[in-house]
């Protein structure tokens, strides 16, 4: 049994960085029974992160690995650490590394080469638990480790199920954000079947949620503990259930305590669902909502299993506006059997439908998901990331788009501060009158 855990956001170079938000639910669910500490690494140097590890002298290391970008970090700081280890003479017995997250998961034979000694694959709690009680036993549920140079992996752990049986996260051993932005959760998994997506291969395509009540207490918790200004509802689709949304945010409209605004993603349809969803969501407070658009392309959305007309988005994207809810559209380049004047084209197509802000990002074939089977590596396409790249410095160098941005500032609010900052942000290029952004 482990009685001293460490555990680590190793250091990286990420565009979105999520923290050590997922680390605090894991030490939630072993803090009765070890000493648990948490590190943020994410801007040390790889060597100071490692030597922070070995000077807790913890016997058990786990090392999250949120998503893909973040392997090859992990991999060389778990690398590092047993370099530093071999090499420190008053080191104890061997520390026990285990490893875990979306990109562990996904990919976990180059964490157990670098010299993991584990990996959990799928949800954590339950398993890195059972790590922690009974050490590492090959093909246990939801482990997977190496026995005399074979591969092992268990079968699927069983998810927890209702999700209220879960521990509040700890959020006295993690940091606070350097961003001021505060993570939480309302619900796991997708009850949609996208074929490019790896949610639903991890949560075993199963949506589940976190009671209102429960919800609601923890936003309360965020606020008046840790001055919570704005809470990011981390949920792949916060929106699945519009009655479950509803009855929360009326619990939010009913408490005193609430940060300047929430952030949350959903699916279009969803939010269309029930006439009062939008309203009820302005009304609470969730006033930046990212939309998983991915392809305009009609026959592309039908390929990829995710069909949603244009008008559908157009409606969306406006009825946010007129409610003052910041809307962000994501999209996918590169997906297979998109053709390069659908690329070129939806820009322009987005532009029509109308979201406030727009991102353009690569697809990236994850092992597991369906549409990898017409990918012969793992890796992003170079290709398909300048297009990226390019397909957003267009979209928001449209006058269309700087029109919106602007309207939206002058018209203040929360709106108005987060298209400002959109502006400064993506914009800088692009002549603004100083006064607009006073």
């Amino acid at each position: 049994m482990f009685r001293r855990i460490a555990l680590i956001k190793p250091p990286e170079r990420s565009i979105f960085n999520f923290g050590t938000f997922s680390l605090a639910t894991i030490a939630a669910a072993v803090r009765d029974t070890a000493t648990v500490s948490i590190e943020d690494a994410t801007d040390l140097p790889i060597d100071q992160a490692s030597a922070r590890m070995l000077t807790l002298k913890p016997d058990l290391v786990g090392v999250t690995v949120m998503g893909t970008a973040s392997l090859k970090p992990a991999v060389h700081f778990v690398r590092q650490l047993r370099f530093d280890e071999s090499s420190d003479s008053g080191s104890p017995a061997k520390i026990t590394v285990v490893c875990g997250g979306h990109g562990a998961s996904c990919m976990p034979v180059d964490l157990l080469e670098a010299g993991a000694d584990a990996v959990v694959i799928g949800e954590g709690e339950v398993t890195f638990r059972d790590i922690v009680e009974n050490g590492i036993r090959p093909g246990a549920h939801g482990v997977a480790c190496r026995v005399n140079g074979r591969l092992v992996i268990g079968p699927v752990q069983k998810l927890v199920f209702p999700l209220d049986r879960l521990p509040f996260p700890a959020r006295d051993l993690m940091p606070e954000p350097p961003d001021g932005v505060h993570l939480m959760e309302t619900s796991r998994g997708c009850p949609h079947d996208c074929a490019f997506c790896e949610t639903t291969r991890f949560y075993q395509r199963r949506w589940r949620p976190y009671c209102p009540e429960r919800v609601a207490e923890e936003v309360r918790r965020l606020v008046e503990n840790h001055d919570a200004w704005i809470i990011h509802f981390a949920d792949d689709n916060f929106a699945a259930s519009p009655t479950r949304v509803l009855r929360i945010c009326q619990m939010l409209r009913q408490r005193n305590a609430l940060p300047a605004f929430f952030m949350a993603s959903a699916r279009a349809d969803d939010l269309l669902a029930d006439p009062d969803l939008l309203p009820a969501m302005a009304a609470a407070r969730i006033l930046r909502v990212s939309v998983g658009v991915e392809t305009l392309n009609a026959s592309t959305a039908a390929r990829v299993g995710k069909f949603i007309s244009p008008d559908t988005y157009q409606t969306v994207f406006q009825r946010m506006r007129e409610l003052g809810i910041f809307s962000v559209a994501s999209l996918i380049v590169g997906l297979p059997g998109e053709s390069r004047m659908e690329k070129d084209r939806s820009v322009e197509l987005t532009v029509r439908v109308g979201p406030d802000s727009a991102h353009f990002v690569p697809f990236l074939p994850l092992p597991g998901i369906p549409l990898t089977r017409r990918h012969d590596d793992r890796e992003v396409k170079p290709e398909d990331a300048r297009h990226a790249c390019a397909l957003t410095t267009a979209f928001f160098q449209r006058p269309e788009v700087q029109a919106r941005l602007k309207a939206a500032v002058r018209r203040g609010s929360v709106l108005g501060l987060l298209a400002r900052g959109t502006l400064e942000n993506h914009c800088s290029a692009i002549s603004i009158s100083p006064g607009l952004l006073s």
